[in-house]
């Protein structure tokens, strides 16, 4: 097989500066992509600006021969995803790919979770990814061509204690990426999803002491993010005609999410009752001819 190439691409990753982001902008600069290392800087919880982060990425890359441009704004907000959009444009002329990457994490148990937290990790996360696609969609448009990465977690698809933001958030991108996709697909544009487990500040934040420990040293160290970044340069790629599609990757596997409905039970009469439900809970759980849909009209077709 030939190999992936991003020569004359851009990319624009956002929170580009560390973690899982750096390593993400450092896989597609070494395959010839012009990148855009989005990171306003802030700790972990969203607090403070700081620019180096983004600067030393780009710089690193330029020194290394690749190319890349800093870009330090907020991408939670919408001035800051548009002015991100038009850096890529402005020093360019293109924008090809996006991996909406940005976020920052909080735990805490569910009925003791602030409002201002739970606001801030939608607004890191989802609204993050929202106000860069949305203008860099309406570039790809024109052009006909866009691959758009949304960063999910299974921690928000299957549940993980005490990160009720975070776990909301990341399955709103689900959403969000799944609208993306159907709406671009006539432009050729596709939008696809990573669940993503790396070794990561945010990793290390949740883990607290523990990432200290022997166990804690040894279990981080099997969660690498060059395990993780080839796929997002896939996802990103000419080579992806997929779309729609989730991909998890971790410890050197990569698997796909499936969301789907059960063929259920269906009331003759069109009828039911809570007391049916109870009768049929089986039928209606059954698992064994699972429907994937392809959009909330698929699904309502297999409806008779």
């Amino acid at each position: 097989m030939n190999r992936i190439s991003f020569a004359d691409r851009v990319v624009l990753v956002t929170g580009g500066g560390r973690g899982l982001g750096e390593a993400y902008c450092r896989e597609l600069a070494q395959r010839g992509a012009a990148v855009v290392v989005h990171d306003n800087g802030s700790d972990t919880a969203g607090h403070g600006v700081d620019p180096a982060p983004a600067h030393e990425v780009a710089n690193s890359i330029l020194a290394a021969g690749g190319r890349a441009v800093a870009c330090a704004t907020d991408a939670s907000t919408e001035t800051g995803g548009q002015h991100a959009v038009e850096l890529a444009l402005a020093e360019y002329g293109r924008l090809d790919a996006v991996v909406a990457n940005a976020g920052i994490i909080h735990e805490d148990a569910f009925d003791d979770w602030p409002t201002d937290r739970f606001e801030a990790l939608l607004r890191h996360h989802l609204l993050a990814a929202f106000h860069v696609v949305r203008p860099a969609f309406a570039r790809m448009k024109d052009a006909r061509f866009g691959r758009i990465v949304f960063v999910s977690s299974a921690a928000g698809v299957f549940g993980q204690p005490r990160l009720a933001g975070y776990a909301a958030a990341k399955t709103g991108i689900l959403g969000l990426m799944n609208v993306v996709a159907l709406e671009g697909a006539e432009y050729g544009i596709t939008a696809n999803a990573i669940m993503p487990m790396a070794a990561t500040r945010m990793a290390m934040a949740l883990m607290a002491e523990a990432a200290e420990t022997p166990d804690g040293r040894e279990f981080l160290d099997t969660l690498r993010v060059d395990q993780v970044a080839p796929v997002v340069a896939f996802l990103a790629s000419e080579a992806c005609t997929r779309t729609r599609l989730t991909l998890s990757a971790f410890r050197g596997r990569v698997a796909a999410l499936q969301i789907g409905v059960t063929r259920g039970w269906h009331s003759p009469t069109g009828s039911l009752s809570a007391e049916d439900i109870v009768t049929h809970l089986d039928e209606i759980t059954d698992t064994g001819d699972l429907l994937v849909p392809g959009s909330i009209f698929d699904e309502m077709s297999y409806v008779p």
